[in-house]
C-alpha cells in the first residue's frame, strides 16, 4: 500500500460520510413530503453539494503522485472534504417527526453556516492549487477565489434576487468546469 492510498482512506471516509448525510436528508424530506414545503433554492444546492463531494473525491485520485507527505499538508488537505461534508449537513433540513417543515426558512436561516462553509472550501481549493504551484493568473486558482466570494455573499443577505442569481451562476460555472475539466483523470 503507498502512502497515498494510506491516507486517501481518510479523505474517502470524511466524503461518504457527506454523502451518507446527505441522502439520508433527501430521504426523510421524501418519506415527510405531506409536511414539507418544497423551495428550489435548497434542492439545487442539494446536487451541487452532492456533485461536489463526488467530484472532489474524484479529483482527489491526481493526489497520488505526490511522492512527499508530511502531517500538516496532509491535514490541510483533510479540511476541503471536512468542510463539504459540514456543507452536506447543512444544506437541508433534518425533518422532525409530526413537525412542518419549510425548506426556504430552514435555507435563509442556515445561510451563513451553509455558504461559508462553501466558500471556505473553495478558498481552501484556491490555496492548494497555489501550494501546488499554480499562479493567481491561472483559471483554476482565480475560479476558486472569484467563487469564495460569490459564495460569501450569500452568507450575508437574504436577497431572493441575489441567491437566485448566485446559484444559476454556479451551476452554470460548477457544469462548465465539470464538461471541461473533471471528465477526465490527469
Amino acid at each position: 500500500m503507498t502512502l497515498y492510498e494510506h491516507l486517501s482512506v481518510l479523505f474517502s471516509i470524511v466524503i461518504g460520510l457527506g454523502l451518507t448525510h446527505l441522502l439520508a436528508n433527501v430521504t426523510q424530506l421524501v418519506q415527510a413530503r405531506d409536511r414539507v414545503r418544497v423551495h428550489w433554492l435548497p434542492i439545487t444546492w442539494a446536487v451541487l453539494v452532492f456533485v461536489g463531494l463526488v467530484q472532489w473525491w474524484w479529483s482527489s485520485f491526481t493526489f497520488r503522485t505526490r511522492e512527499t507527505w508530511n502531517f500538516f499538508y496532509f491535514l490541510f488537505l483533510l479540511l476541503r472534504p471536512v468542510t463539504s461534508y459540514l456543507s452536506a449537513a447543512f444544506v437541508l433540513p433534518n425533518v422532525e417527526p409530526g413537525v412542518e417543515c419549510d425548506m426556504r426558512s430552514y435555507y435563509y436561516d442556515t445561510r451563513g453556516w451553509l455558504f461559508g462553509l462553501l466558500a471556505a472550501g473553495n478558498t481552501l481549493d484556491g490555496l492548494r492549487r497555489m501550494l501546488a504551484g499554480e499562479t493567481f493568473g491561472e483559471i483554476g486558482v482565480w475560479s476558486n477565489f472569484v467563487s469564495a466570494a460569490l459564495l460569501a455573499s450569500l452568507a450575508f443577505t437574504t436577497n431572493q434576487r441575489h441567491h437566485a442569481s448566485i446559484t444559476l451562476l454556479t451551476v452554470a460555472l460548477f457544469g462548465a468546469f465539470l464538461l471541461q475539466a473533471a471528465l477526465t483523470l490527469r
